[in-house]
């Protein structure tokens, strides 16, 4: 039977609150995750000046939290996940005939036994309901569909965008066909049109997340990482990519109004940051010379204000000019996020957002 009458509201409408989960692999963030988890803090801090932030705090984090304790706007929340990507293992929140609902896909490490990030996934795949149970909110269990939350990019009025290198990737539904995804996405999302970008950014270990190389900076505007180094590997994805939605239409049949945002030059991880890992047999190992896939483009939307990388490179300047003149009345907090970034992906993996509970408040 077919669901009805749902809609994905777009990111930069108003918020309920934000969740976000502490990092602890040690395998995944170095030094035992102290560097990333004052990146994390900076975030938290950030977004908790505009909504509160519901942050989850798994019981093998071992460092000091008191940053962000004593913050009204802050609750913890003392449930375990296996990584700390909010985005891609919490909820996805639609309004389901004016109800908000968190729908609840299933998880697997980014790519399962194909090519998933680590093996035991089992308390990432648990942690969407738990959220649901924990805020009191009611939800959807979808049995039998891989989705990630940044695989999907959503402009509110049922336009989303992903790329077919995720969602068409061996690991996640190899048993169904791309027209059986797009109906996924129809029944339980509320899309009314799929654009399938053939690309996402280079060395994505997430098989290419739409939310790293493209996104809807408004309802009817779309940005994409865009690099002029025809010599980047980079180019030719974004290229890609670009020439595609520059054919595409929006509901209306209107073209797509599209604009290329500075990527960062080519950033790779360093010895220094490789020997702070500690590989395991079970998961994906990080090494020395690795190009990180770094992009503006993964930044976090609120009503009224806008999360951006930092990677203390020249490029960050001019990524702050652009994210400016493109938000002239929403405030900008550019906060340094390379230790999220030596993690696998960046502010906007580390976010999601819980929509106003009532519709009508948007």
């Amino acid at each position: 039977m077919s669901i009805k009458n749902i809609v994905m509201p777009f990111e930069g409408t108003r918020h309920e609150a934000t969740i976000m989960m502490l990092p602890y692999r040690q395998d995944t963030w170095r030094n035992n995750a102290i560097l990333a988890s004052k990146a994390y803090f900076d975030v938290i801090l950030a977004i908790a000046k505009h909504e509160k932030v519901y942050v989850l705090v798994d019981e093998k984090v071992t460092y000091s939290i008191d940053p962000i304790k004593n913050n009204r706007n802050i609750i913890l929340l003392n449930i375990n996940y296996n990584d700390a990507w909010a985005r891609d293992t919490s909820p996805i929140f639609v309004y389901e005939n004016d109800e908000l609902i968190g729908v609840d896909f299933r998880f697997n490490a980014w790519g399962g036994s194909v090519d998933g990030l680590y093996e035991d996934y089992s308390d990432d795949d648990k942690v969407s309901a738990k959220i649901c149970e924990a805020l009191n909110l009611k939800t959807r269990y979808v049995e039998n569909f891989i989705l990630e939350g940044g695989s999907i990019h959503a402009n509110g009025e049922g336009l989303f965008m992903t790329t077919e290198a995720c969602l068409l990737s061996e690991g996640r539904n190899p048993h169904l066909t791309k027209e059986a995804i797009e109906n996924s996405l129809k029944k339980y999302l509320g899309a009314k049109k799929v654009l399938w970008l053939p690309r996402g950014i280079y060395n994505d270990e997430t098989n290419e997340h739409i939310d790293n190389i493209a996104c809807f900076i408004k309802p009817n505007v779309i940005g994409i990482a865009w690099t002029d180094d025809e010599n980047d590997p980079q180019y030719a994805l974004s290229k890609a990519s670009y020439d595609y939605l520059s054919k595409e239409t929006d509901l209306n049949g209107n073209p797509l109004e599209i604009i290329k945002v500075v990527l960062p030059k080519p950033l790779y991880l360093s010895k220094e940051e490789s020997s702070g890992i500690l590989p395991t047999d079970s998961s994906k190992p990080r090494n020395e010379n690795d190009r990180l896939a770094a992009s503006y483009i993964n930044f976090y939307l609120g009503q009224d204000f806008v999360i951006l990388p930092k990677f203390n490179i020249y490029e960050d300047e001019i990524a702050y000019r652009q994210f400016k003149a493109l938000y002239p009345n929403k405030k900008i907090y550019q906060i340094d996020s390379k230790e999220i970034l030596l993690g696998g992906g960046n502010i906007h993996c580390i976010t999601m957002q819980i929509p106003t509970k009532e519709i009508n408040k948007q």
